[in-house]
């Protein structure tokens, strides 16, 4: 089985802590860090190369959406999946806006997070060279 290589960055220590708690429950998933702000899901982006990063939407120093487009920049092969409470449709297309590769509503999360992870690991699977910067999904 291959396994995703996951960044988590929110800005609530309890949230982020919980996240880790229920990936570390699915098969296949390895957490490489933790980010408390956007500037630092940049750099640990950038330092770590994960395969995944679940970034929420509001967060200091540097919001979601701005991380995302400075990670897609620098680590365009990284998928960026924006984890948000605000599930309305405008914050849906500005994440396509930033070059998101997904959007996860807060309220349905495990759920769709547990999709989002067996979809990765196909992937990974069947073509590992794959960039999935065209397929970008709404869970």
């Amino acid at each position: 089985m291959q396994t995703v290589r996951i960044l988590i960055a929110d800005d609530h220590e309890g949230f982020r802590r919980s996240l880790r708690a229920f990936l570390s429950t699915q098969q296949g998933v390895q957490i490489v860090g933790e980010a408390a702000d956007g500037v630092e899901a940049v750099e640990k982006t950038e330092i770590l190369h994960p395969d995944l990063v679940l970034m929420d939407l509001d967060m200091p120093r540097r919001d979601g959406f701005e991380a995302t487009r400075c990670i897609k920049a620098a680590v365009p092969r990284t998928k960026v999946v924006i984890l948000s409470i605000h599930g309305g449709d405008v914050y849906r297309r500005m994440a396509w806006k930033y070059s998101a590769d997904g959007f996860i509503d807060k309220s349905s999360m495990k759920h769709a997070l547990v999709a989002l992870l067996q979809k990765e690991r196909n992937l990974r699977l069947l073509t590992p060279a794959l960039s999935m910067g065209g397929n970008r999904m709404s869970l």
